[in-house]
This record gives structure tokens, C-alpha cells and sequence, in this order.
């Protein structure tokens, strides 16, 4: 089994999911208010070298993922126990070199994000959003860009240095649905170490150096869909990131963060408009879909740089 575009999480021998399981769990069992900050903007770029192999030499070739996210909070009540949250998401995936065999060029995504959070209890926090999403090489944009996707989120403040959340959601995507089953944590271990995510989408384990250096680990997952100017097709992205990172405040409220990872499973698969999957479960396929028609993409390194803005409560 090689962990290239063509491997997904079931296709893995028990050896490899036992120690993927057990990286993933060991963040678990020992988790405060969001990653001990809340995240208004953030503006990253990506850098993937890439790499086909085929009978006749290797297709060498440059992913890079440009992406601007903000979430807006709008409160409803003096407490600021009830707001709404609006906001979006922009991206911009640009494939350069020569790669013959991998047709996709460029794809773009707007999703506009509406939601709606309030406080059920003094312990217990209640979130839900709406996440249309208009995914596509916008050469020919069509109302069949916009697929529709919705979550709700529960938050359980056990005390001041952990929070469990539960999120359940759904996606329509090109090759059907895509449902997301989500156990997140927020844990302040100390006043050095903190662990947060949702599992199995993200977790980081961030280790503070000082006032203003943090390094840690982290591990992202990212699975979405693009419509193709050729009707008859669409691309899917599919992607395991675990990776080290090391971030600095710049000023009390903007952090820049870089990382350096290798992707585990990089899925960059086209398939034809009617190749279907019965569903995800995040990504993990149902199913017996058509193999795609291009070749496998090598799995290898990634490099992030981003720029944030924080607030971190307790922080001037």
C-alpha cells in the first residue's frame, strides 16, 4: 500500500491505522475556550512541490493554496451571551509546470459563512452555521457551483482549562454527500503547553516558549470538491497534513505562523461527472466509486506561511 492520491484511510493495513489511530487518540483523554483565542482573520499560502511518476519520466510540477478567512461576531445581547457570526472564506489553488497528465489548472472557492451561537447554559454553548460553498475553475460559473452545507456545534465548559465540543454537519459535494462526525477538545495543560482541535479534521498540541514564540505540532485535514469547465468532470482534494510549526506575535493581537509538513494521503483525483460515492464520513469514503482518470499525485512536503488576527483573552 503506498500513500499516494490513490490510498484513503480504509485502504491502509491495520499496522498503519492502529499508529494514525493512536497519534490522533494520544491528543484526546488529557483539553478551555478555543484554542485559548479567538480567530477574526487569517490570510495563508501554501507551497506544494508535486510529483508524477509515469512510464515515460516524472511530471514535476507546484501546487499553491492561497486562502482568506473571517468570521465576524454580532452580539444580540449586553452579555454578548447571543450573537450571530458572519463571514467567508476565499480560495485560490494555482497548479504550475508541466503536468499533461493532471488537466487542472486552477480552481477558486468562495463560501460565505452565517451562523447563529447562544449561550444555552452557563457551561454549555450552542452553535449553528450555514456554509454554501461555490467551488470551481470559474471559467464557466453555473448555479451547479454552489453546493449547500450546515453544522451545528455544542461546546461544555468543564472548568477554565477545558472545554469538550461534539460537531455534527453536512456538505453536498460533487461526488455526493459528505457528512462530518467531529470530536473537539480545548485543553490548557499548563501554562506552557495547550492541546486543541477536532478530531479528526484538526489538532494541535502548542508548546508557548515565551510571551510571544509558540511551536508545537499540528495536523490538518481538508476534503472538497471543484466543478471543471469540462461539464463531464470535477476534482476532488483530499488531504492528511501532520506537521511542526513555530509562530510569533508581532504585535499583541497579529501572529505569523509558519509550517512544514508532509502529507500522509494527498488525493488529487478527476473524475467523471456521474462517478459518484455513496457518502463521506469526513473523509473517509462509502462505496465503490470508479477509479479516477488521472494519474496518481505523490504524496511529499507542504509549506505554510500564515498571518493572523487574535484575540487572546487576558492579553493587552
Amino acid at each position: 500500500m503506498k500513500l499516494t492520491n490513490r490510498t484513503s484511510i480504509q485502504d491502509a493495513p491495520p499496522a498503519i491505522l492502529f499508529a494514525i489511530i493512536m497519534l490522533l487518540s494520544a491528543f484526546l483523554p488529557v483539553t478551555g475556550f478555543s484554542q485559548g483565542y479567538i480567530e477574526g482573520v487569517n490570510i495563508s499560502y501554501e507551497h506544494m512541490p508535486m510529483k508524477i511518476e509515469t512510464p515515460h519520466g516524472d511530471q514535476k510540477f507546484t501546487g499553491s493554496n492561497f486562502k482568506v478567512a473571517t468570521t465576524v461576531p454580532i452580539f444580540l445581547t449586553p452579555n454578548k451571551s447571543k450573537y450571530l457570526l458572519v463571514g467567508g472564506n476565499l480560495e485560490a489553488f494555482n497548479f504550475s509546470g508541466t503536468h499533461p497528465d493532471f488537466e487542472v489548472k486552477r480552481v477558486y472557492s468562495i463560501s460565505p459563512t452565517l451562523g447563529y451561537s447562544t449561550m444555552v447554559t452557563r457551561s454549555f454553548n450552542l452553535t449553528f452555521l450555514l456554509t454554501p460553498t461555490m467551488n470551481s475553475d470559474y471559467k464557466d460559473v453555473k448555479g451547479a457551483d454552489v453546493n449547500f452545507g450546515a453544522v451545528v456545534r455544542g461546546s461544555w465548559k468543564v472548568s477554565d482549562n477545558l472545554t469538550w465540543r461534539g460537531i455534527l454537519g453536512y456538505r453536498r459535494q460533487f461526488y455526493g454527500p459528505q457528512y462530518v462526525v467531529l470530536v473537539g477538545m480545548d485543553w490548557k495543560v499548563n501554562d506552557k503547553w495547550r492541546i486543541f482541535g477536532d478530531l479528526p479534521h484538526s489538532t494541535t498540541v502548542s508548546y508557548a516558549v515565551n510571551e510571544k514564540v509558540n511551536t508545537g505540532f499540528n495536523l490538518f485535514v481538508q476534503q472538497s470538491t471543484y466543478r471543471l469547465k469540462n461539464q463531464q468532470r470535477y476534482f476532488e482534494y483530499n488531504t492528511v497534513n501532520p506537521g511542526f510549526f513555530a509562530e510569533y506575535y508581532v504585535s499583541p493581537k497579529w501572529a505569523v505562523r509558519a509550517t512544514a509538513a508532509y502529507t500522509l494521503i494527498r488525493n488529487m483525483e478527476i473524475y467523471n461527472k456521474n462517478d459518484k460515492a455513496d457518502g463521506f464520513i469526513d473523509f473517509y469514503e462509502m462505496g465503490d466509486r470508479k477509479d479516477p482518470i488521472n494519474p496518481e499525485v505523490a504524496s511529499g512536503l507542504s509549506f505554510k506561511i500564515g498571518l493572523s488576527y487574535r484575540i487572546v483573552p487576558g492579553r493587552r
